[in-house]
């Protein structure tokens, strides 16, 4: 079995966890997904060739019948309301953990190779919000800009001063 694609590709500039996954979706032409990143700045990674792809959510079971209303959609306007109890969904971001996870011996990406006949690879991402699960045949990424607004907002060293 060849070497999941994910690790040599994200290596150089994507932590194990505590990066922030900004946006993510299919492509217009519908065969591939994007995500949108921010570590050591703001990346694009996109998964090639997608032919299965599941999303779950993280948020716990007690926590979304409180996390309702659509005033959680938007920061500006929970904040308006006072901060009520409830997951805040319009965060813009969502911090990774326990991150990505790119195994070359998946049993379901083996499966698609053979359906196939090319190689298939699967990898998950696993935030506070959701975990997207993927199988695709290629990856690449490429860098949009130094800046990480949001990982600098919400990672702070220990022992570093709030901003």
């Amino acid at each position: 079995m060849r070497a999941n694609p994910m690790r040599s590709l994200t290596d150089d500039w994507l932590p194990e966890f505590d990066f922030g996954l900004m946006s993510h979706g299919f492509v217009p032409h519908g065969r591939d997904y994007q995500f949108v990143l921010e570590a050591r700045g703001t990346y694009e990674l996109m998964l090639t060739h997608v032919v299965d792809l599941h999303v779950e959510t993280r948020v716990m079971d007690d926590v979304w019948p409180m996390s309702w209303d659509d005033v959680f959609t938007d920061y500006a306007a929970w904040e308006a309301a006072g901060h009520p109890q409830g997951y805040v969904w319009g965060s813009y971001g969502s911090l990774a953990y326990p991150g990505l996870i790119a195994p070359d011996d998946d049993p379901a990406a083996q499966r698609w190779s053979e359906r196939l006949g090319k190689p298939m690879f699967a990898m998950s991402i696993e935030t506070d919000r959701f975990k997207i699960a993927a199988i695709f045949h290629g990856a690449r990424a490429r860098k949009l800009s130094e800046d990480n607004p949001y990982i600098r907002a919400v990672i702070r060293p220990l022992g570093l001063p709030q901003p």
